[in-house]
């Protein structure tokens, strides 16, 4: 599934795919996420998280909302 949103005024693209691999060797569902920027040439998450996380933030928009903010905080 791939969404658009604006992201402190960058526009990201979000795609998540069920990582049926990862799933089966660690015994729980994990989601793939890939964001990425027209604005910029390298993705910005692209990396494997457990689907019940996400689920708790309220989704793949929500769980990149979060995980972008926190970074830019700590950066």
């Amino acid at each position: 599934m791939k969404t658009q949103m604006k992201w402190n005024g960058l526009t990201i693209e979000i795609s998540a795919e069920p990582n049926k691999f990862l799933s089966r060797i660690e015994g729980e569902e994990f989601t793939s996420l890939k964001v990425t920027s027209p604005a910029t040439a390298k993705p910005l998450i692209n990396d494997a998280f457990a689907a019940s996380l996400i689920a708790q933030a309220g989704g793949e928009v929500n769980f990149v909302d979060v995980m972008l903010s926190a970074e830019q905080r700590a950066a």
